[in-house]
């Protein structure tokens, strides 16, 4: 059982941090970044300045050593400043490439990729999404050849954060049959490497999504990280901490939404009253405020999980990545329900949180995915506790 209340002093002044830094460096640039659908690179730079990118990660890499509290203290505050490309950006940059950089990483790889990228010196991305392979994994294409002292890598990758701007990416390659995938550390100043941004977004249009083109581009072996062919296991792994940050930003973006409709019942009058005043919105915000909550216990007992047997508590991860993105886009799709005519423009900015929560659901594995994973952990401990049961006979 997680504890109830599992933030310390030092969350608590963590998060206070986190929010004067969204209310100075984030909010007053919202509206320039969404315009130009993109964030600015320094954005980057200051926030590695003030720490946030190594709240979870070790001292002596630059970080601050501290929990995975510190890094829902982070997404929570990310997902208030209501820009969720901006935030997807950041957390794609932290919680994607660099955990497994950490865990896997020689001395030499950390000290050239890991260090300058807590410090916001080096933006990062990580290569698996490709045109024709999504949460398949093992559909991946693109292929590093072995040459003898360097990997010749050739082919693309789709729906890239941080695609263009990336001074490095963590690229999942090809490089056997079946399963046998493996991670490289690539240059993106690398001869061969292009990218081009992907603009026709429904929602994230802070965010910088490209598509890569890898053409005969040389990479040399000490590029590669972790074992070679046992990417699509590092891969596997690495997706439970970009899935637990994304139910917790689906959770914070679901209460930052119902938060904005409980202000705006109050203030908006019809037929001479509050609309707060009427039952039927009551009992919306009501239903709100439980599926935010639901969505807030399951995310939280995920991170508690995570932090006792880290990738193996992929069941409940799972379970929570579908769950509270779902719920999420049900409860500000309520919210923009609830402005009226003005949760459809752009004023009250219920219809970026709209847009922006959509891919949540998709990003990361789709529900339909994450389905599929807990339906064969399910028949999976179902046959398990049968075989018990038969050998106990």
């Amino acid at each position: 059982m997680y504890n109830l209340n599992p933030f310390t002093e030092e969350h608590n002044l963590l998060r206070q941090s986190m929010r004067q830094f969204v209310q100075t460096e984030i909010t007053p640039h919202v509206a320039e970044w969404e315009a130009n659908k993109v964030c600015d690179r320094e954005v980057f730079r200051k926030m590695g300045e003030a720490g946030f990118f190594g709240v979870t990660f070790p001292t002596e890499y630059g970080g601050s050593g501290m929990d995975m509290w510190g890094a829902v203290v982070i997404g929570e505050e990310l997902a208030w400043a209501n820009i969720g490309g901006l935030a997807m950006s950041l957390y794609a940059h932290t919680y994607l490439p660099l955990p497994a950089i950490n865990a896997l990483g020689t001395e030499e790889q950390k000290q050239k990729y890991l260090v300058p990228a807590i410090k916001g010196e080096k933006i990062c991305a990580l290569g698996v999404t490709e045109p024709g392979a999504g949460s398949d994994v093992g559909g991946i294409t693109t292929t590093a050849e072995d040459m003898g002292d360097h990997y010749l890598v050739n082919g693309s990758k789709m729906f890239i954060t941080n695609g263009t701007m990336a001074d490095f990416i963590l690229l999942a390659v090809r490089t056997g049959e079946g399963h046998q995938l493996s991670l490289l550390l690539f240059d993106t100043n690398i001869e061969g490497f292009s990218a081009i941004p992907v603009h026709n977004k429904l929602g994230m249009h802070s965010s910088d999504t490209g598509q890569l083109f890898f053409e005969n581009c040389k990479v040399p072996k000490s590029a590669l990280l972790g074992d070679e062919n046992f990417g699509f296991y590092y891969i596997m792994n690495n997706f439970q901490e970009e899935r637990l940050i994304a139910s917790i930003t689906a959770t914070a973006g679901a209460e930052h939404a119902m938060e904005k409709a409980k202000k705006y019942m109050k203030e908006r009058k019809a037929f001479g009253k509050p609309i707060g005043s009427f039952q039927v919105l009551r009992h919306k915000l009501a239903k709100m405020a439980v599926d935010v909550e639901a969505c807030r216990s399951i995310s939280y007992r995920a991170v508690a999980e995570f932090m006792e047997y880290g990738p193996a508590a992929v069941k409940i991860i799972t379970m929570a990545k579908a769950f509270a993105c779902e719920t999420a886009v049900n409860v500000i799709n309520e919210s923009l329900q609830i402005h009226g005519g003005w949760g459809y423009m752009e004023d009250y900015g219920v219809a970026r949180s709209f847009r922006d929560m959509r891919l949540l659901t998709v990003g990361g594995g789709t529900t339909e995915i994450m389905y599929e994973i807990i339906s064969k952990m399910e028949v999976d401990e179902v046959r398990h506790e049968r075989q018990l049961m038969d050998s106990r006979k």
